[in-house]
């Protein structure tokens, strides 16, 4: 019996120390876990700061592009405006320079009646 006994005793005295060992195993992948768990953390956290940096940076932009379609709008507003008044003017010069032509010919006219000798027989047209 004190084979077996001694069996025993030697079966017992590997496994706390399989034990022992296995438990600091265990702490030391804990450990690690943990460790890995907080750089996870710290990384979610950089990444929480950049999303909100990028969200307040694409609002930023949404203004600035809605800010850039209004002026572009009120330039072509604008621009429309200005071809009107160019087309407004053209029309008044061109109505300006028929005026002048009619009387550059009334002009003709009375002249070449003046200059000519036999006036009193034909009237100007």
């Amino acid at each position: 019996m004190r084979k077996h006994s001694s069996n025993k005793n030697t079966m017992t005295n590997p496994q706390p120390e399989n034990l022992s060992t296995r438990l600091s195993t265990v702490e030391e992948q804990l450990e690690q876990v943990l460790d890995e768990l907080d750089l996870i953390r710290t990384v979610q956290n950089g990444m929480r700061r950049e999303v909100r940096g990028n969200s307040q940076s694409i609002a930023r932009l949404e203004r600035t592009v809605s800010q850039l379609a209004e002026i572009s709008a009120r330039q072509q507003l604008s621009m429309q405006q200005q071809q009107l008044t160019m087309q407004q003017q053209q029309l008044t010069m061109q109505q300006q320079q028929q005026t002048i032509n009619q009387q550059q010919e009334n002009i003709n006219r009375i002249l070449e009646y003046l200059e000519n000798p036999n006036r009193g027989e034909t009237l100007p047209n």
